[in-house]
């Protein structure tokens, strides 16, 4: 839509969205993010070979390998 602002947030950042606006539902508001209950990735690595990811199921976090795993993504604009 012509922005250039878009980020993957960090883990702390995928899971403030998983406790607001995911399944988390902390503000009551249900979720309005419209996220599946799946594995998301964030920017943050572990080290070269891991990066953290988020399952938006239970919330549960943990670092995976970069390779041979596909998980969804949320890119976020800045705000």
């Amino acid at each position: 839509a012509g922005y250039t602002d878009w980020f993957l947030p960090s883990k702390d950042e995928l899971n403030l969205m998983y406790l607001n606006i995911g399944q988390g539902n902390v503000l009551g508001l249900g979720n309005v993010g419209g996220f599946a209950g799946y594995y998301y990735w964030t920017s943050t690595e572990d080290d070269i070979y891991y990066a953290w990811r988020q399952y938006f199921g239970n919330g549960s976090r943990s670092a995976s390998t970069k390779h041979f795993n596909l998980y969804h993504v949320r890119a976020v604009r800045a705000f």
